[in-house]
């Protein structure tokens, strides 16, 4: 009972930090077009978080319509002459001049000039940035630079991954592991280094434990020639940690840099993938966001000695750090060129713009869009396969 009990309550707390975690990159990412389009005059008539049956929601003096939907999974601003949430097309096409002026005073998107509806659209994904900047900035503030090396650090756990063959031994967030198979692993590299170097189907892991020793047998997970035991770390305890403190103008610095270099490594990810160097099994989807997120709440609600307080206030920044990581994500992928998605959009108007002002042919436009929501089904399904596969490695 105590186990089953457990067990509910991390699930709960998973699924409540993905909940968090992805509701405040959504809202971000649409309060920024929400917030363009109120500034220059664009009518709106739906803001929701998540789709599917409304849960609650409330009408603003300005008539906008505030919801949140029971699946938790994006959302949308939808503007007043919009036939759908993803703002592929008006309800009615305007081609009078005179019609078009009178439903460009009235805020109707699709009749606003070119400027105004890059400028919304684009709002979205630059204001995820923006967000990321301003998370790490403040987790810079808050925490300053951690330059604990983590070869001076025993080889203690972090995080202990579901369904792992570390889980299913018994290790525990927090373990010490002194010996692989009798080799001494005093730091997490000489660990790393013993799993690389063992060719048996189980090991032998010294453990230290709340100061006790114990031997654990473990039967690690192939992967190609790898032994992987499904945890992370070092560890680092408060006592253990070297800080460096950083300035507000400093921070935003560091903020600015974190962002970037996410960026970077994305870029250079995916175009290693179309180039053939790398296969995409790093690719999460929404149940490799929910691990994640619950790995990291467990590893700061978990931290040994440490108050409740404290175990609180590391949550709350390791959500926050997780959210700025995913909101540089989203910013990249919405400015794909890709139909139904920011860039996309971005892409048609760029399009319109060499065109001298001509949109793209309805029909060529809705091909395009059932064209764009094939290629994100399939990148939907090849995700939630890589999050299944890793979650799951009886599975392939």
């Amino acid at each position: 009972m105590p186990d089953l009990l457990q067990g509910i309550q991390d699930l709960l707390i998973t699924f409540a930090s993905f909940v968090v975690v992805l509701s405040v990159v959504v809202f971000v990412h649409e309060f920024g077009h929400f917030q363009v389009a109120r500034w220059r005059g664009v009518a709106i008539d739906t803001f929701s978080i998540g789709f599917g049956k409304t849960l609650f929601g409330w009408r603003d003096k300005q008539g906008v319509q505030w919801k949140v939907g029971a699946l938790p999974l994006g959302g949308y601003v939808k503007f007043a002459d919009d036939a759908d949430a993803m703002s592929t097309a008006p309800r009615e096409k305007i081609e009078d001049p005179a019609a078009l002026a009178e439903a460009r005073k009235r805020g109707l998107f699709h009749a606003q000039p070119l400027s105004t509806r890059s400028l919304v659209v684009a709002a979205g994904p630059v204001t995820n940035f923006i967000f990321s900047i301003a998370a790490f900035a403040t987790i810079a503030l808050i925490m300053g630079r951690d330059v604990t090396e983590a070869d001076s650090l025993p080889a203690r756990i972090a995080v202990v991954a579901n369904n792992s063959a570390a889980a299913n031994a018994g290790l525990q967030v927090g373990d010490i592991i002194l010996a692989v198979d009798g080799q001494p692993t005093a730091t997490f590299s000489q660990l790393q280094a013993a799993m690389a170097r063992t060719t048996e189907p189980r090991v032998a892991l010294r453990v230290e434990r709340n100061g006790e020793q114990q031997t654990m047998q473990a039967t690690p997970t192939r992967r190609g020639d790898q032994r992987l035991l499904g945890i992370t770390g070092p560890m680092v305890l408060p006592q253990e940690r070297q800080v460096v403190r950083y300035n507000p103008i400093e921070a935003v610095g560091v903020g600015a840099s974190n962002t970037w270099q996410i960026v970077a490594q994305t870029g250079a990810y995916i175009g290693a993938i179309f180039m053939g160097r790398e296969s995409g099994d790093q690719i999460a989807g929404p149940l490799g966001i929910i691990n994640v997120s619950g790995q990291v709440a467990a590893s700061a609600l978990d931290a040994p000695e440490t108050t409740l307080i404290q175990k609180l206030q590391m949550l709350a920044l390791s959500l926050l750090n997780l959210a700025a990581v995913l909101s540089v994500a989203v910013g990249i992928v919405n400015l794909l060129p890709i139909p139904i998605l920011d860039g996309g959009h971005l892409l048609f108007y760029g399009i319109e713009a060499v065109r001298g002002g001509k949109p793209l042919p309805p029909s060529a436009q809705e091909w395009a869009y059932r064209a764009g929501f094939a290629v994100m089904a399939s990148l939907f399904l090849f995700a939630t396969w890589n999050d299944i596969t890793r979650l799951f490695p009886g599975a392939q």
